[in-house]
């Protein structure tokens, strides 16, 4: 009995080890199979490499400041394994670009002996600093990144910036005598830009006022802005290049600080304020804003106190806060388009938000609304009701608030019982397919932004009253609003439905 176990043991143990060696024969087969495959390169001349794109370009740089990082995505699709024998700058050791090729940084512009598996890839990260051109318009550079490859075949990829030189501004900037700005370059504002009470700074046509992150202005004194509709006044952050590949730093809130104004005698022409913490901060001043632009602020577009606002042809938009927070004071609005549709955030602020209160210190403090008119203006944005309104005037003393909307395209809730405040106004009806923003042109579906010019379907589309048209004839971008016979509500006028009209004559 003892034998005939002991038989059947060396049997199995006999049986065992040959499943083994045949299985870990296999895994060596395979192996050998995948180093064959792996060590398969080819030296044909018509097997290449493929590109992700054949252009890296950087939109125009602030000569001295390092771009962001682009990415370069290089492709085998062959059948077999390729080797490089170099990757080069072919202006290496003069260039203003820098690459890093598959971890390997291109020192003095090469680097050797890459290798792509067949149907792999392999990473490129490119940079660049362009120097300072001494010139007052924007200088274009060029270069290629070559690769070499076994085959001796040269393959290249085209590397594209534009610089533009500025001044670089330092510490605080005080301007405390009348001074007129008209540079012929960007000023880059590092930390804080100072008007002295008493002194008036004009910023002329074409102006550009680059402020670095946090970095702010305070106007104690007069700030007059004379932008043109072809050459406007911009105030934006500093830092370019792209958050993502499909979103530029630009494009984004919260680059810089934003404008404190006090003072008197504010008047902003064709100011594009955009990208910055909160926009304008005005309390006891007068501002008057003509074919401006306030936009993407992680902020208040306009937060004012006690002040007194009046704009024609402007557009306030997509703001984390509220586009127009009034505490007291007066505003009038004509021909403008308040767009509350901040898509940085699941929540956002008002469109408009009015108030004759404000608590300072843990005391409610009273700030009388003397006016607030709305004529032939946009207000809308996200959401059922983007108006809000409290007063303590109405609440405590049983008093009328002087506010007015008169031919306005309103998001809110309708009302027919004020209809002496509220005069022939056209109500947004979240139900109707063409609301929450698709009254505006949409001009990039990837991130939802809007251009904010209306829409040939638009519902506020030759419903402005005409009367206010002579006094403002032409629309933020200088067009026509008569030309047929007819004008349309917010800032802009839908050039689109002119063309249809005239084709039907």
């Amino acid at each position: 009995m003892g034998s005939s176990v002991g038989n059947f043991g060396k049997y199995l143990i006999h049986h065992n080890l040959k499943k083994s060696y045949i299985y870990i024969l296999g895994i060596i087969l395979i192996i050998i199979s995948s180093c064959s495959d792996y060590d398969s390169w080819t030296t044909s001349v018509d097997a290449r490499l493929t590109f992700g794109r054949d252009t890296v370009s950087f939109d125009t740089l602030i000569s001295t400041i390092s771009s962001s990082t682009q990415r370069l995505l290089v492709y085998n699709n062959n059948k077999e394994g390729l080797r490089i024998n170099e990757v080069r700058l072919k202006n290496a050791g003069m260039s203003p670009f820098r690459a890093n090729v598959d971890g390997q940084f291109l020192y003095d512009g090469y680097a050797r002996d890459f290798e792509i598996m067949s149907n792999d890839s392999l990473f490129v990260l490119v940079e660049v600093t362009l120097p300072d051109a001494n010139a007052d318009t924007i200088t274009t550079y060029t270069d290629s990144l070559c690769f070499l490859l076994e085959s001796g075949e040269m393959q290249y990829v085209t590397l594209v910036a534009g610089g533009q030189d500025a001044v670089h501004w330092y510490g605080v900037k005080v301007i405390d005598e009348d001074t007129i700005f008209h540079p012929r370059k960007p000023l880059i504002i590092y930390d804080s830009l100072y008007v002295s009470s008493g002194t008036t700074l004009t910023i002329e046509e074409g102006s550009q006022l680059y402020f670095h992150q946090h970095a702010s202005m305070q106007v104690d004194g007069t700030l007059l802005i004379n932008g043109t509709v072809s050459s406007p006044v911009v105030f934006r952050g500093d830092r370019t290049g792209n958050l993502f590949d499909y979103l530029p730093y630009d494009n984004t809130p919260q680059q810089w600080g934003g404008v404190y104004l006090y003072g008197s005698g504010h008047r902003f022409t064709y100011l594009d304020l955009h990208s910055s913490t909160f926009g304008i901060v005005a309390e006891d001043t007068d501002v008057e804003f003509s074919s401006c632009i306030i936009h993407n602020t992680g902020g208040n577009a306009i937060w004012s106190k006690n002040s007194r606002i009046k704009a024609y042809n402007t557009q306030i938009s997509n703001a984390f806060g509220d586009l127009l927070h009034m505490i007291g004071g007066e505003v009038e609005m004509t021909f403008c388009t308040l767009a509350q549709f901040y898509n940085f955030d699941a929540t956002r602020g008002w469109a408009l938000s009015l108030r004759d209160y404000d608590v300072e210190y843990g005391d409610t403090m009273y700030y009388e609304m003397k006016r607030a008119n709305f004529i032939n203006s946009v207000i809308t944005g996200y959401g059922d009701d983007v108006i809000s309104g409290s007063f303590i005037k109405e609440k405590k003393f049983q008093e009328p608030v002087n506010y007015y909307f008169s031919r306005c395209f309103l998001n809110t809730i309708y009302s027919d019982s004020d209809t002496s405040r509220f005069v022939r106004n056209i109500y947004e009806n979240p139900e109707d397919t063409m609301s929450y923003g698709r009254q505006f042109v949409l001009f990039d579906e990837y991130t939802r932004q809007y251009d904010f010019t209306p829409d040939t379907l638009a519902h506020f589309c030759d419903s402005a009253d005409v009367y206010w048209a002579e006094e403002f004839p032409l629309d933020r971008l200088g067009r026509s609003r008569e030309a047929d016979g007819k004008a349309d509500i917010g800032a802009y006028e839908n050039v689109q439905r002119l063309k249809v009209e005239e084709k039907k004559k």
